[in-house]
């Protein structure tokens, strides 16, 4: 698995899109932001794109009372597994950085914030690559 991460319209898609002769139009690009698709289990294509991760945290979260610390936990799994099932297939996880600047008056947004945080932690140890992309320029952490 690859994460890239960074700032909102740093980059991250239009590079990712360099990176792996990818598009945005592509059958295994999913955008949290626009459409669903990501909920699957069963991608249907060696390569998919998952961008806007913190908009699936976002949506998790709205759909477990209990917080959504296991169902997305459950869900990196499955992602993971998919992944490793067969050769050549590769997960890439695109996720905005929304830990940065001032904290949201409102709980729900503090915990969005908070568990995005965590999640991207367990992403983070469960990638193979890690880069983060400020102002178009890619950095590789792992």
């Amino acid at each position: 698995m690859h994460f890239v991460t960074g700032g909102a319209f740093h980059g991250k898609a239009k590079w990712v899109q360099q990176h792996y002769s990818a598009s945005r139009i592509d059958e295994g690009w999913f955008n949290g932001y626009e459409k669903a698709g990501w909920e699957t289990d069963d991608f249907t294509t060696s390569r998919v794109v998952l961008e806007g991760l913190e908009q699936i945290v976002k949506k998790v979260l709205e759909e477990n009372e209990s917080g959504g610390k296991a169902a997305l936990q459950k869900k990196l799994q499955t992602w993971l597994a998919w992944e490793a099932s067969e050769p050549g297939r590769c997960l890439v996880l695109i996720g905005t950085d929304i830990g940065k600047g001032i904290v949201p008056m409102e709980k729900e947004n503090r915990l969005w914030r908070d568990v995005t945080g965590w999640f991207y932690q367990d992403v983070v140890m469960a990638a193979e690559r890690v880069d983060i992309i400020w102002y178009g320029l890619p950095q590789t952490l792992k």
